[in-house]
């Protein structure tokens, strides 16, 4: 989703929505101070009980300036996405594309930010908040109609189909 540069920068330039959740990147010392780990969780967990969508670092949320990562300070941004899809999220994010990009900052100069595609799943996840799914540009609780629903309809997806053909070495009619 968004996969051209162009296309990024455009749907970044309009905002949050219900396929594009961005957050800017804070560090402390040499440790990624925000996102937090349980609001990162809740956002990329929102996005698979979704369609999916896109979860961009480095983009400062109220304004939608692309601020970036620093380049040496990546590979923890992207081992922060990966520890929070396997420990953060249950059942774990185990398909999401994790890629670097370079993009332009207010500045004039390229910046890197880590995009995070999340497919919608076949799972139903939970994370730190909960169930949640994204309405429009925010997470928002699953509520149980529709949690009930999902799991209905997502617990069956992965299920081998049971043959309930009568067995005719038991005497029944096929």
């Amino acid at each position: 989703m968004f996969d051209t540069k162009v296309e990024l920068l455009e749907k970044i330039r309009l905002g949050e929505s219900s396929f594009l959740e961005f957050k800017e990147v804070k560090f402390k010392g040499d440790r990624v101070e925000g996102p937090r780990r349980d609001s990162l969780a809740d956002g990329l967990a929102a996005l698979a009980n979704s369609r999916g969508g896109v979860f961009v670092l480095g983009i400062a949320d109220s304004t939608r300036e692309i601020v970036g990562v620093p380049l040496d300070r990546l590979d923890a941004v992207v081992e922060l996405v990966r520890n929070v899809c396997m420990d953060s999220v249950e059942p774990a994010l185990e398909h999401v594309v994790v890629d670097r990009l370079l993009l332009p900052a207010s500045t004039g100069h390229d910046v890197a930010i880590v995009k995070v595609d999340v497919p919608r799943s076949l799972f139903v996840h939970r994370s730190p908040g909960g169930y949640l799914h994204r309405v429009a540009d925010s997470k928002r609780p699953i509520s149980p109609p529709l949690l009930a629903r999902l799991f209905g309809e997502r617990g069956q997806q992965h299920v081998v189909p049971f043959n309930d053909n009568p067995c005719p070495a038991r005497g029944w009619k096929t």
